[in-house]
């Protein structure tokens, strides 16, 4: 009888170790992407308008962004930018 309850207490623990944490610890770990894509996010902005694409693309360049790009929205040019 006793040799019943020591193989079955591994298995009490467990089940009872899951039915205390809840339907999170049976959900799969999120990817290491999404953290990711939320520090890019916070990484990210936008400035202008500016009256050219040149003009535009020259804040960017001086700017010393990791990376940018100008996009024109109702005839006026936006420059997004990600910093380093």
């Amino acid at each position: 009888m006793y040799a019943k309850i020591v193989k079955l207490a591994p298995v009490a623990l467990v089940t009872a170790g899951l039915i205390l944490a809840g339907p999170s610890a049976l959900a799969a770990p999120q990817q290491q992407s999404d953290v990711v894509s939320v520090l890019e996010h916070k990484a990210k902005g936008k400035k202008g308008p500016y009256p050219s694409k040149s003009s535009c693309e020259a804040a960017g360049k001086s700017g010393h962004y990791k990376s940018y790009y100008c996009k024109q929205i109702d005839h006026k040019w936006w420059l997004y930018y990600t910093t380093k």
